[in-house]
């Protein structure tokens, strides 16, 4: 799954597939570069509509001296925030907390006492603090997080010897797992971190560096500074042994921090960098905001990559070497989060209902600097996929969206692609000029501030002097996009072209009927340019004429590609034959007439886009439309073109043959796994012989795969535990947990997880799975989280009452918070407890844990008493 960053219809699937679950019982998260993440499912989670908390104070400054304990993978210091109450006299102050250990608060004005809920630290001064007057606290702490706010990534954990890492990941309000603080988006504060660390380990952190010092342990205390204001959720801590290129934009310090054992991949990683801030610092002109610029690549980040200000933190997985070609890289990641230095960063989302501020912002511009890098054709790709994101989407709920229950709800494709295409549509309207001048006063106006949407459509109306009400009232706030039939006919008499353009999206209180300028393109046979006229789309159904010398030779509908819409239109033969030899988006909307049509005729016009087309994207989308395509002449049209230059391309050739079940398809695919030299492709080849069970050669092959090693994560040897998944043959048992016992480091996190769960479901049907349920049970005690959730899973596909006793004590652990260890026990149990009926064996085991559960239940209330006795004891 993390091993190449995939595209998330592909993650989507093969998630699915590995873990045994369907797509209802996985939730995705889509990252920051376009891909996707399997999250657990939330947990916890608050109904009801959400808005902006209250601000009962303003925080001023807030400093971190923390010292990280690597070995007992937990973190100890103290938290300082200097404020000051707004409105009124205030009595008691709330920080958010979370599994912190707190030793002891101080604070200006005296605290009379102090308690810790399940959420809170609570402290009620002597006397109320004046609206207006300073306040001071200071609270010594201790915390081990649980893969919340805080991630080790140590050695014991299973990480390689000299890439010891800790990371903070605050998004969206995490830090509360490893501090106190104020945990929402709404309030912005300068900060201060020190970490104390041991020789030979960096600390990255906001701002500049301050001083590196010896302390009284004998520790490097180094000393980071943020003087401009930010929000909480922005504020980094990274720290460990780290590889470092440098370079510079001017005076700005570029630097890029890669796990040592990753340090050769890391210089191609940074190609990008200086070249993405220079263009943003022209296009937004606004210089970049902040002292410096870090980026930290993280093992088994959470996401993509999280913005942090002045210092990205991005995915290890990230970091691919020349071996995957164009397969993979980092530039759209890179850009999507250097443009959130700006977007988010500088200019804040005030609560996430507006989050498309942030994450719509930094996407497009990822797409601007796609445009700069790859020139007009890669900016058209980037929005094509971008688009197809929103339009294949039957969801309508509004970009700004206050039903959600947990704040990771909002980080979909309505923030991201939609976000993205919505400011690609004011840009087209206003045109590249103007809409630059609107962004430059937006960002000028609320730097280091926070913003609504109204904030952006009050400048863009100052701006432009139009009303742009209906615009973001249609994109914004109501859901759904267009979805038009349009018909043609060509009058020859009257020398007029008629449009006929219907509205057939469900309209409804969620979806709106749609007003937007749709630029039509004619040209003319004898004509040395072509006409555009731009007419403007409001109605259910209407007509529209255009007087031409003679019947056009093209006919195209939004060339430049201006309008997130769904587009049917179905033009005579002659300008459809035209169209594939048009502009990049006319290519691809006739790929997708072709790829409904079963006729030879069509078979030949995709083979030759697939064979001759100047562009990728095209030569892909081909591929994928003969495979839908499915017939004879289709499986022929992409046999003979498996030689492709591009990866991209290759591989959705052989992925597209998969679809056919034919002894020539069979034999080329065989062929090509004897000669592919790309890693990916190759797992993508051997992926397939899932299906082809009871073959010795594929047997035989199978276990060499699953032998082998490759860059990247091992994807083949991953592949081959797929389709030996697909094969359900137990007798690889012993093979695979050999494997997975030789070198634990040989996979990542995820795919090791997804392989206990296979070893399960070969197991599933054997009477006695003894090694594989004390094998997957070792990992119930791991010290990756997700390792430990990824056991309890496989557990349950093993499908043995016996596992339950091993299940329940996980299960019963109660958190005020997310715990994906507990989800996974919880739902195994339930599995095997409904599925499987209960051995003779079993009773007498189920008599004993209800028998401590009670003793625990009991012993619970008697330190939640004594508890609250003390808390009342309390001057």
């Amino acid at each position: 799954m993390k091993r190449p960053l995939l595209p998330f219809p592909t993650l989507l699937v093969t998630a699915s597939l590995l873990t045994g679950l369907s797509a209802a019982e996985n939730r995705f998260h889509i990252c920051r570069d376009g891909c996707a993440h399997l999250m657990p499912a939330a947990s916890g989670d608050k109904p009801g509509r959400k808005y902006a908390r209250d601000r009962l104070i303003d925080i001023d400054h807030l400093t971190l001296d923390v010292t990280p304990d690597f070995a007992k993978r937990t973190v100890s210091g103290t938290a300082t925030l200097t404020f000051s109450p707004i409105a009124k006299p205030l009595a008691e102050l709330e920080l958010d907390a979370v599994d912190l250990n707190v030793a002891s608060v101080e604070s200006t004005p005296p605290a009379a006492s102090w308690r810790l809920t399940e959420e809170k630290l609570v402290i009620t001064f002597a006397q109320p603090l004046a609206a207006g007057a300073a306040g001071r606290v200071l609270v010594r702490y201790s915390a081990q997080p649980q893969e919340r706010g805080l991630y080790f990534r140590t050695p014991e954990m299973g990480y390689p010897q000299g890439d010891t890492q800790v990371w903070s990941q605050g998004e969206a309000e995490l830090h509360h797992f490893w501090f106190p603080c104020y945990d929402y988006p709404n309030e912005r504060f300068t900060s201060e971190v020190t970490c104390h660390v041991p020789d030979g380990m960096v600390v990255v952190s906001n701002g500049s560096l301050v001083e590196q010092t010896k302390d009284a342990a004998g520790l490097n205390a180094w000393h980071w500074s943020q003087k401009q204001p930010l929000p909480n959720y922005l504020l980094a801590l990274a720290a460990g042994y780290f590889h470092k290129e440098e370079d510079s934009l001017g005076t700005l310090p570029l630097r890029l921090w890669a796990p040592p054992s990753r340090a050769p991949l890391a210089k191609l990683a940074f190609q990008d960098t200086r070249k993405i801030i220079d263009f943003y610092q022209k296009e937004t002109g606004h210089p970049f905001p902040w002292d410096k610029y870090d980026q930290v690549y993280c093992y088994d980040f959470v996401a993509g990559g999280m913005e942090n200000a002045s210092a990205t933190f991005m995915t290890e997985n990230a970091l691919t070497g020349p071996e995957t070609g164009t397969l993979h890289n980092v530039r759209g990641l890179d850009a999507h989060e250097a443009a959130h230095q700006w977007f988010g960063d500088l200019v804040t989302c005030r609560d996430w209902a507006h989050l498309w501020l942030n994450e719509g912002f930094a996407s497009y511009y990822a797409d601007l600097y796609e445009e700069q890098s790859q020139g007009r054709d890669g900016f058209h790709a980037a929005l094509w996929k971008e688009a197809w994101r929103v339009l294949d989407t039957p969801d309508t709920k509004p970009v700004v969206w206050r039903d959600y229950r947990d704040a990771m709800e909002q980080f979909d494709y309505r923030a991201y692609p939609k976000g993205a295409w919505t400011l690609h549509m004011l840009r087209s309207q206003l045109g590249p000029d103007l809409y630059r001048k609107a962004i430059k006063t937006y960002l000028d106006r609320h730097q280091n501030t926070v913003v609504t949407t109204e904030d952006l459509q009050d400048v863009l109306e100052e701006v432009s002097g139009r009303s742009f009400d209906q615009f973001f009232d249609q994109w914004i706030y109501h859901g759904g996009t267009p979805q038009l039939k349009v018909d043609y006919a060509w009058d020859a008499a009257a020398g007029l072209a008629k449009l006929s353009i219907r509205q057939t999206q469900k309209v409804s209180e969620a979806v709106p009927l749609f007003r937007f300028p749709l630029p039509v393109q004619f040209r003319v046979k004898g004509e040395k340019d072509t006409r555009l006229v731009t007419i403007e789309v409001s109605k259910d159904t209407e007509d529209f004429y255009f007087p031409l010398p003679a019947e056009p030779e093209l006919l195209r509908l939004d060339s430049d590609y201006t309008v997130l819409a769904k587009i049917d239109f179905q033009p005579p033969a002659a300008l459809f034959k035209a169209q594939l030899t048009s502009d990049l988006t006319g290519r691809l909307l006739a790929i997708r007439q072709l790829a409904e049509k079963k006729d030879a005729e069509s078979a030949t016009q995709l083979k030759d886009l697939l064979a001759a087309d100047p562009h990728w994207l095209p030569r892909v989308e081909a591929a994928k439309a003969l495979k839908r395509m499915g017939t004879d002449q289709a499986r022929t049209a992409l046999l003979g073109q498996m030689v492709q230059p591009d990866d991209r391309v290759r591989r959705e050739v052989i992925d597209a043959l998969t679809g056919f079940w034919h002894p020539d398809v069979t034999a080329a695919l065989d062929l090509a796994s004897t000669t592919e030299k790309n890693p990916e492709i190759l797992a993508a080849l051997v992926t397939t012989w899932g299906a082809r069970g009871g073959e010795p050669a594929i047997a035989s092959s199978l276990r060499g795969h699953l032998a082998s090693s490759t860059p990247g994560g091992n994807p083949v040897a991953v592949a081959a535990l797929a389709a030996l998944r697909g094969q359900d043959d137990p007798a690889v048992i012993p093979d695979i947990i050999a494997r997975l016992k030789g070198n634990p480091l040989d996979f990542d996190t995820g795919d090791f997880g997804r392989a206990l769960d296979t070893l399960a479901f070969l197991a599933r049907k054997q009477e006695h799975p003894d090694a594989v349920r004390t094998f997957i049970a070792g990992h119930l005690t791991h010290p990756k989280q997700a390792l430990r959730a990824a056991a309890a899973r496989a557990l349950g596909t093993l499908n043995d009452p016996r596992s339950i006793p091993l299940l329940e004590p996980l299960a019963r652990v109660r958190m005020p918070h997310l715990d994906p260890v507990r989800e996974a026990a919880d739902k195994a149990v339930a599995l095997l407890t409904a599925q499987k009926p209960v051995s003779a064996e079993l009773p007498e085991v189920y008599k004993r844990l209800e028998e401590m559960k009670k003793k625990t239940e009991a012993l619970e209330k008697d330190l939640e008493t004594l508890k609250k006795k003390g808390e009342a004891k309390k001057p």
